[in-house]
């Protein structure tokens, strides 16, 4: 029985049986080669069918003149032909009954109307035969748990646990290297969209929904077809109704931006102030930047960040940069009022009469490290604040400290963001606070964009 749910419906792009690549290559540096390649070394554990009429073999694999020619059935076909040549293939693929299709070929809508009118023709097919399209002009697809890499560019080198749908496959894969130097793992699926033909941002929201392994989602739109961008945002609250919190990043913002869109994948950008009211409206974490949206992806990947409000408290035992994340939070619309007058008393009894207890807490260079374990049970049995930044550079016990905010963070349900300004060179401090649920953070900055992103 066919599986009509919106995690069924891809279930033959993200989790196939078996793969065929249309336009494999035996010449290194063809993306023919590149996807060919990466499908085999990514351990997929189905037959991968190479399709190109000039080779009876490759890479170690039979290959075939076309898809009627494959020896089995296929559940996925990739495309990196000619842009001129994508629809035939497409059509072959309806009659040889494959599941889903990635065109990773360029050429399309964001070419003019010959392109325009080819996409058009995909689109219908899609929709006449119910096949699911990712693309095309697209950089393809990556999935951990299905062993998918359909993809050219940089992989994640450890899986994390959330979905990555984007507009544009350079910066999916600028965000993946990054993140592989930080050692920070994010994503489990990777969904490049291109020119978004048929499958786009609600599709794979919806998908996601239903699947327990993802935790949150990132999205890069650049725009929405007509009618979608309701899907996305119906999407978006079905998504969120499972506990799931979901960053979006937006190009096309300004007059330049908008253009660039259009010819980038033939999108149109639409209204930012309508984009961005209908955002705060659904409760969805708009990034600034790209730096803002991988900060507060880092967040939401391993907190539950679900939250109303907007006050922060910050823990420090250095004055300036204590300073500094309190102007930060105020420019980015977070609230630093002062404890209570009950929280500081409570604070008073573990702490030295020097620091200060109104927020920020400034330890004031005392070298007690067990102060922090104590200073933020008593903030979290408070309940005053609805996120906590530490910034800290410890005199002495380094790893005491981690270890210590680890375990007081864990008896909490409240963000918890740590910008560590010691030296990490020669500790084990970024792996124990990383290990537990605390993301580490280079600069105050950083951590401010993440909390100014999450909290409303």
């Amino acid at each position: 029985m066919a599986d009509n749910t919106a995690r069924g419906k891809l279930q033959p792009i993200l989790f196939p049986r078996s793969v065929a690549i249309v336009g494999a290559s035996a010449t290194p540096g063809k993306l023919g080669h590149t996807i060919t390649m990466n499908m085999i070394d990514g351990g997929f554990d189905g037959p991968i069918y190479p399709v190109n009429p000039r080779e009876s073999e490759l890479l170690g694999r039979p290959c075939f003149p076309n898809l009627s020619a494959v020896s089995g059935p296929v559940d996925l076909v990739v495309v990196v032909v000619p842009g001129r040549n994508v629809l035939p293939v497409i059509e072959e693929a309806v009659g040889i009954g494959a599941g889903g299709a990635i065109i990773v070929s360029a050429g399309f809508s964001e070419m003019g109307e010959e392109g325009v009118e080819i996409e058009g023709r995909l689109q219908a097919i899609s929709r006449d035969v119910g096949m699911p399209i990712i693309g095309p002009n697209c950089q393809g697809v990556l999935s951990a748990r299905g062993r998918v890499t359909a993809w050219f560019g940089p992989k994640p080198e450890r899986a994390g646990h959330g979905l990555f749908v984007s507009q544009s496959g350079g910066l999916a894969g600028t965000l993946i290297g990054r993140l592989n130097r930080a050692g920070v793992p994010l994503f489990d699926t990777v969904v490049s969209l291109g020119n978004k033909c048929s499958i786009d941002e609600a599709d794979l929201l919806d998908a996601a929904a239903e699947d327990p392994e993802i935790g949150f989602a990132m999205a890069y739109i650049e725009g929405f077809a007509k009618g979608r961008g309701r899907a996305f945002f119906d999407a978006a609250s079905r998504f969120q109704a499972q506990s799931k919190t979901i960053v979006v990043l937006k190009g096309g913002r300004s007059g330049a931006g908008e253009r660039a869109t259009a010819s980038h994948t033939g999108s149109l950008a639409g209204s930012d102030r309508v984009f961005s009211s209908a955002m705060r409206q659904a409760g969805i974490s708009l990034a600034e930047s790209v730096r803002s949206f991988i900060d507060i992806a880092r967040l939401i990947a391993v907190q539950a960040t679900q939250r109303q409000g907007h006050r922060v408290l910050i823990l420090t035992n250095l004055g300036g940069p204590g300073v500094i994340t309190a102007d930060l939070c105020v420019k980015h619309g977070l609230d630093v009022s002062p404890a209570s007058e009950t929280l500081q008393r409570a604070l008073r009894d573990s702490i030295p009469q020097y620091c200060a207890v109104r927020n920020p807490i400034d330890l004031a260079g005392d070298p007690a490290p067990e102060r922090y374990k104590a200073i933020l049970e008593e903030v979290y049995a408070s309940a005053e604040y609805d996120g906590v930044i530490v910034v800290a550079a410890p005199l002495i016990g380094d790893e005491q400290v981690a270890r210590d905010l680890v375990s007081a963070y864990q008896s909490s349900t409240i963000p918890t963001a740590v910008c560590w300004m010691g030296d990490l060179a020669g500790t084990n401090v970024e792996a124990v606070l990383e290990s537990g649920g605390l993301p580490v953070f280079e600069m105050p900055e950083d951590a401010v964009r993440a909390f100014a992103g999450i909290l409303s």
